[in-house]
């Protein structure tokens, strides 16, 4: 090591207590960005649990009674006669 970094080490671990002030913005814009963290983590702790719940829900038995194929589903679709285009003969 250096003496410029044995010097500088010394200084920062033994200097006295430095009083700071924090002003009003740096003070909001550090609960912002804490708030911000922990709404961030809330959010996708609910994307996980909440999604497959919300899946489960939209399961229900009426669902699954009208999605089951019945004797109309299974007729084949009728097309319509095809028109004769006039004068292009």
């Amino acid at each position: 090591m250096s003496a410029k970094t044995v010097i500088t080490l010394a200084g920062i671990l033994f200097s006295p207590a430095a009083f700071g002030y924090i002003g009003p913005g740096m003070g909001l814009g550090t609960l912002g960005v804490i708030l911000g963290v922990v709404v961030s983590v809330f959010l996708a702790v609910v994307a996980v649990v909440w999604y497959p719940i919300k899946r489960v829900f939209r399961k229900s038995p009426k669902r699954l009674v009208d999605s089951q194929p019945n004797e109309e589903d299974n007729k084949p679709i009728e097309e319509e006669p095809k028109k004769k285009d006039e004068g292009d003969d």
